[in-house]
């Protein structure tokens, strides 16, 4: 089996993908517990008494964001502000919103016009669509499920998915056309993460490693891996290539794997043209590392390559490509003179 390929954009921050670091302190104090639909572990520097006793302190504050992130950002908890949101889509009321969901939602609108609409917080009508409607994750299952059929051929009218359709004011929200639904999935993990670790850094001084399946950041430089795509969900596979997440930048991978299908370019309304396995994201915030990994997605390298030195902050990034695929064997017939 041929293995993937490894591309990196060598952006100004792109630098860190290839700095190695000493292995992880087998004595590192960690906690996890389950948040967002996925698994959260913090990983504190240190052994011993005091060690435990910091990773006590700071995975109960990061325990307290992550709740907070959720309740504010959930597509599954009825009379959440999602849920209202949809439910009075077009009627012109206004939806009270806490400032978590307001934090999330700006680094998705940032996004969405940073990326030319690569990312777009109002897809979940094209999600289902293809076939793809949110539902709660099942996160004891070993294998993802595969995609449900299409719930509907109809085309989704484009006034839907037009973010300058959300309206805003402080501390509320409301959404002007009926039919329309935000999702904010793609950024809501990362939004929980910068507030978790905030918390966890001043709960206590050690150096920390928090991965929010998958979206990490920290304090201090940690040496992690680009996840191997092709890998069985849980196995142990070695990195594709190990790198430095220095202090003061977070990481996010999107990818297909997981749930296969159910990213869609919003611009388009179909899969993604580019062939991509994942795509990696390094921010200044895990919430737009999060919402970025996403849109490089949907890029893919070519196009992400004329987008992203047009930025006045670009994220560093890296995509896993398929393969090339095997050449066919020549048909050319040769005689002898």
């Amino acid at each position: 089996m041929r293995p993937p390929r490894v591309l990196a954009r060598p952006l100004a921050l792109a630098l860190a993908l290839v700095v190695l670091l000493p292995a992880l302190a087998a004595a590192d104090a960690i906690r996890e517990w389950p948040a967002m639909g996925t698994r959260i572990r913090l990983r504190v520097r240190g052994d011993g008494p005091d060690a435990e006793s910091a990773a006590d302190a700071m995975s109960a504050a990061a325990r307290d964001a992550f709740a907070a992130v959720e309740s504010a950002t959930s597509a599954f908890l009825p009379g959440a502000p999602l849920d209202r949101l949809a439910r009075a889509a077009g009627t012109g009321e206004w939806i009270p919103v806490p400032p978590a969901f307001d934090a999330a939602l700006d680094t998705a609108l940032e996004t969405t016009e940073a990326s030319g609409g690569a990312f777009n917080p109002l897809v979940a009508p094209l999600m289902e669509r293809h076939g793809h409607p949110r539902r709660p994750p099942d996160t004891a299952s070993p294998t993802p499920p595969p995609p449900p059929p299409p719930s509907s051929s109809a085309p989704v009218p484009p006034a839907l998915l037009d973010v300058r359709n959300i309206d805003r004011r402080p501390g509320a929200c409301r959404l002007l056309l009926p039919g329309m639904r935000l999702d904010l999935g793609g950024v809501a993990k990362g939004t929980g993460a910068d507030l978790a670790a905030a918390a966890a850094r001043a709960a206590a001084p050690n150096d920390f490693l928090l991965d929010a399946g998958g979206t990490l950041l920290g304090r201090g430089n940690w040496t992690i891996g680009l996840r191997d795509p092709r890998a069985p969900a849980g196995a142990a596979a070695p990195p594709l290539r190990p790198f430095t997440l220095p202090d003061g930048l977070a990481c996010a991978t999107s990818g297909a794997y997981e749930r296969p299908g159910h990213l869609i370019d919003p611009r388009t309304g179909a899969p993604p043209a580019a062939p991509v396995l994942q795509a990696t994201a390094l921010a200044p915030t895990a919430a737009r590392a999060d919402a970025w990994s996403t849109a490089l997605y949907i890029l893919g390298p070519a196009a992400a390559a004329d987008l992203l030195p047009t930025l006045p902050d670009p994220p560093a990034a890296a995509w896993v490509l398929p393969p090339p695929a095997p050449k066919p064997p020549s048909t050319e017939c040769r005689t002898k003179p």
